[in-house]
């Protein structure tokens, strides 16, 4: 589903900003229901990245991923012994280091900082 301008957050038309009211049918109770049981359903069918290659693509979980994330909905508590840099980060405030390909140039730069900068930069990319 695809949003006009006054109801697209940052002018992307697949995403909806905050206070836009949705209309809600059986179907769409449902699916929302389906979706908060079962976070594999979610994700397979709900969440996309971007690819370099490909653009919009479908985030395919690797079979450990399916198994964290089935860990973490069926226990309350859970602990997982992960790696660093293996791209995550639980806070926004979470500082990285990035850099610039043109002119080599590294910079630290909290995750949402990072995340506003590539909000920018797509939306000047779009026709």
């Amino acid at each position: 589903m695809e949003l006009d301008n006054n109801s697209a957050y940052l002018g992307n038309p697949l995403l909806k900003r905050a206070n836009v009211a949705v209309e809600w049918t059986e179907e769409t109770i449902s699916e929302y229901q389906r979706c908060m049981e079962d976070p594999l359903y979610f994700v397979e069918n709900y969440i996309k990245i971007v690819s370099l290659d490909e653009g919009v693509v479908p985030f395919k979980l690797f079979p450990f991923q399916k198994d964290i994330v089935g860990t973490i909905h069926n226990n309350r508590f859970t602990i997982c012994k992960l790696p660093r840099q293996s791209g995550k980060c639980h806070h926004i405030n979470t500082i990285v280091k990035v850099r610039n390909k043109e002119t080599g140039e590294i910079k630290e730069i909290t995750v949402g900082d990072l995340y506003e900068e590539i909000q920018k930069e797509s939306r000047t990319d779009l026709p």
